[in-house]
């Protein structure tokens, strides 16, 4: 009995004495981010006494789970969040504000409208175009800044998530050894790993498991692995070579890469890639996809007048290159391709990707991607043996609103792809390519005048400019009409007229007139001839009007007062003003500000919830600690009187024996 009494004290001793271990290592961690509380397991022995089990953490691997994706939500919208933020502060500053500027060059343009023989007034417009277009360099350079910013700071968290996932595979190898030589569980290592993990879940959001040796695997939500056993890897960032602008990212096994999923990435680093490539993309192309638009509808408009030099007016801007990307295999064809806004056509032009390739023979295709980079719109089929190049080799490829150059066709093979997206950094390369204020075309091409012996009072008056190339107009290259053009318009009785040319001969003949606009095209000569002209009213027989060069006084401004009315179409996409699409974009962008806010703010409340329950359970607490210590100790000291009592029963036997 004394034999069982003694076991029992000693076994008593060492479970109080380990349990007084455990709890000054609580104790001693309370402030050890990471650390989770332990917990020595004893059971009863059947032949007497205590026997001790583990030491082992009290942790929830469901809630740990839950802190992990939590935390990569909230790294995800805070990082987001704080990108957001400031492009939304610095666009919607007033002193960037691209409506001022707007508003600034147009009431300059119908300042010198009004008095188009004014030089300064001229000048000052053609200023006033030059700020507008550093503006537009301005808001496009705070786009591409932020972009830059989220780039770097993508490669100093690739860094660091590559030295984190590091060390847990390092782990891995320490705790299989010290577990292997040992009987206790590596705590420690174990509660250093799940930190790690925790930190990794602030740049990804991934999911943590265990392998049957209890060793930790990292895989992202979408089940791509990042993390294997003891194996090392590393995340790399790598341009698109379709588009460099774009990034990829790679997982380096050591002996082969991985190319992760973009979608759905989670943390920092998905907040990072999401700000490039949804919201950075979107506001360099919208940006540009308005400076296209602008250019183009003045440079169209410009060239249908008369600048003050006596020229036909030439293009105000230009618009930079649109570089074509390809694959390494392809570099050597970029030479032969290059891509244009067709004149006219900007409001085709889409903020999508366009993919070239080549389908068979000398047919091709064009297929345009959103900024998701899902397929937007039906695929676009045209051979280029049925179409008609331009003097400069390019063919317009109607509905996209671009002229594609191939120096030949037969040298691109099928599955060749090329890729170009026709507004982005287009608002980083407009210019303005007028030298002054002379270069704006403010009168119109052509005069009307009434014989002052007409019997009615109908007016001629001109109804619209529509072409002035000397290929296929009546103007000549030195702003003047060809002698075959419309010169005169007769008519023979209140509903016909003929139309003459410059010598008098009749080149058309027009009965039954009901209406007395747009006479030429009523005669079938409007598209040809590329101007139109009306009557005020009804005109008698005999009445004569004319149409000529030297009926344009120094003072006209037919084509300046469509110049200014630009700013009122709706040239972005035909569907909004340039004005009222500014705005709508600044209002997206405050949109998405306080969505990505909301979301931030309500993913740190979850977190911080979620830390809250891992702590309940994990965190160290002094009080029930303390509570502990001080029924350890007293058990030890029961123990220790457990085992001086079986002594002095031991002792007293032996005393009998003699």
């Amino acid at each position: 009995m004394s034999s069982n009494l003694y076991t029992i004290g000693l076994t008593g001793l060492q479970s109080s004495n380990a349990r007084i271990n455990t709890t000054g290592q609580n104790t001693t961690n309370v402030d050890t981010e990471g650390y989770s509380r332990q917990r020595t397991e004893t059971t009863s022995s059947p032949a007497g006494g205590v026997v001790l089990r583990d030491t082992s953490r009290l942790v929830d691997h469901f809630v740990s789970s839950q802190v992990r994706t939590d935390a990569a939500n909230f790294a995800y919208y805070d990082t987001y969040n704080s990108m957001m933020s400031v492009a939304d502060n610095l666009l919607a500053e007033d002193s960037v504000s691209l409506t001022a500027y707007i508003n600034e060059a147009f009431g300059a343009l119908q300042a010198a409208n009004n008095d188009p023989t004014s030089s300064s007034l001229r000048d000052l417009a053609h200023s006033s175009l030059n700020v507008l277009v550093d503006q537009y360099k301005t808001l496009s350079d705070v786009v591409t800044r932020q972009e830059r910013l989220a780039s770097e700071q993508l490669s100093v968290s690739l860094t660091d998530l590559n030295s984190i996932t590091t060390k847990i595979s390092k782990l891995n190898g320490n705790i299989l050894r010290e577990e292997g030589l040992s009987i206790s569980p590596a705590n420690e290592l174990r509660d250093q790993q799940e930190l790690l993990a925790k930190d990794l879940s602030k740049y990804l959001d991934i999911k943590a498991e265990f392998t049957e040796k209890g060793l930790m695997t990292i895989h992202l939500r979408n089940g791509q692995p990042l993390v294997m056993d003891q194996n090392p890897t590393e995340l790399k960032m790598l341009a698109d070579p379709l588009d460099p602008n774009k990034i990829k990212l790679m997982v380096d096994f050591g002996d082969h890469n991985v190319a992760l999923k973009m979608d759905g990435l989670g943390g920092s680093i998905g907040g990072l890639v999401d700000f490039r490539s949804q919201f950075s993309a979107y506001a360099d192309r919208t940006l540009g996809q308005h400076a296209i638009s602008i250019a183009d509808a003045m440079n169209v408009q410009n060239a249908k007048g008369v600048d003050g030099n006596g020229d036909f007016g030439g293009d105000l801007f230009t618009l930079g290159k649109i570089d074509i990307f390809t694959t390494r295999d392809n570099l050597h064809k970029l030479p032969d391709i290059s891509v244009r806004v067709s004149a006219g056509d900007a409001n085709d032009i889409t903020k999508d990707t366009y993919e070239l390739a080549k389908t068979d023979g000398d047919r091709f295709a064009i297929t345009k991607y959103d900024i998701n980079g899902k397929a937007s719109g039906q695929q676009h089929i045209f051979d280029f043996s049925t179409l008609t190049p331009s003097s400069e080799g390019y063919y317009s490829i109607e509905g996209l609103g671009i002229d594609l150059r191939l120096k030949d066709p037969g040298d691109i093979d099928e599955g060749d792809v090329f890729r170009f997206a026709p507004t982005q950094r287009a608002a980083t390369n407009l210019e303005l390519n007028a030298k002054n204020g002379q270069a704006l075309a403010f009168s119109a091409p052509v005069g009307v005048s009434t014989n002052s012996d007409n019997l009615s009072d109908a007016k001629i008056s001109l109804t619209s400019i529509t072409n002035t190339d000397p290929k296929s107009s009546a103007f000549t290259a030195d702003a003047k009409l060809y002698p075959s053009a419309p010169h005169k318009i007769y008519f023979t009785s209140p509903s016909s007229y003929v139309i003459q040319d410059a010598s008098g001969t009749e080149i058309a003949n027009v009965t039954n007139v009901q209406q007395y606009s747009n006479l030429l095209e009523q005669a079938g000569l409007a598209q040809e001839a590329g101007f139109d002209v009306s009557v005020s009213s009804k005109p008698q027989r005999g009445d004569e009007f004319s149409m000529s060069i030297d009926q344009v006084g120094p003072a006209d401004n037919f084509n300046g007062i469509a110049l200014v009315d630009l700013q009122n179409q709706s040239l972005v996409a035909g569907e909004a003003s340039l004005s009222k699409s500014f705005a709508g974009f600044i209002s997206y962008v405050g949109s998405k500000t306080s969505e990505i806010a909301g979301h931030a703010e309500s993913s740190e409340v979850i977190f911080n919830d979620s830390m809250a329950r891992r702590d309940r359970l994990s965190a160290v607490s002094l009080d029930e600690e303390a509570v502990n210590l001080l029924k350890y100790q007293q058990s030890y000291s029961a123990s220790a009187q457990v085992v001086t009592a079986a002594r002095t029963t031991f002792e007293t036997l032996l005393g009998i024996m003699r």
